[in-house]
């Protein structure tokens, strides 16, 4: 899925809405969050998302979206729940849009912001995938974030999941991520 894509889902989930007269809200995390936030992710296979009240409500404008626009049936999914903070706060997230666009607002998405996103993919980062995409988001979310130490991403970490240690995996990748961070900073 593209950015097009998703805002095109997010505009049809918006109306769907705001005809019942309702308001529905979605937090986005994962790759579709940095596919909205930064120009360098291109491409998501589908929204990781958390569904605000009435979430029976957003699930349903979600599956119209998809009926509407022929997208899978995940598209827009709360696969995310494992990866997220006890201690997740409003502070954690920024807010991306109300939708429809330019008219009255059915569906408020919220993205989480950038720092959120390193310390979930660093959680995520005891396993590997074929592509390595979650070290390739901390890498790419990193420098956005301006974070050049192995100490800023453990502090990082330990801010989001005071209660959590991080998985010795992902705390033995920290030194090659930072390699690689300081590879592609700019000159």
């Amino acid at each position: 899925m593209n950015i097009e894509t998703i805002t095109k889902a997010f505009d049809v989930m918006g109306r769907y809405l705001r005809e019942r007269n309702t308001v529905g809200e979605i937090a986005v995390y994962g790759g579709s969050a940095i596919l909205l936030h930064f120009p360098w992710r291109k491409s998501t296979e589908d929204v990781d998302a958390t569904f605000g009240k009435p979430e029976a409500s957003v699930k349903d404008a979600a599956a119209f979206a998809a009926i509407e626009l022929r997208l899978p049936d995940g598209w827009l999914n709360n696969s995310v729940g494992g990866f997220t903070s006890e201690a997740e706060r409003d502070e954690f997230f920024v807010l991306f849009g109300d939708y429809p666009k330019g008219q009255k607002s059915g569906l408020r998405v919220f993205l989480a912001k950038p720092e959120y996103l390193i310390a979930m993919k660093l959680k995520a980062l005891v396993r590997e995938s074929y592509d390595d995409k979650d070290f390739s988001d901390i890498v790419g979310l990193a420098v956005e974030a301006k974070i050049e130490t192995a100490v800023q991403l453990n502090d990082l970490f330990a801010s989001f999941f005071p209660n959590e240690r991080l998985d010795p995996v992902a705390a033995a990748r920290i030194p090659e991520a930072i390699e690689a961070i300081q590879a592609r900073k700019p000159r």
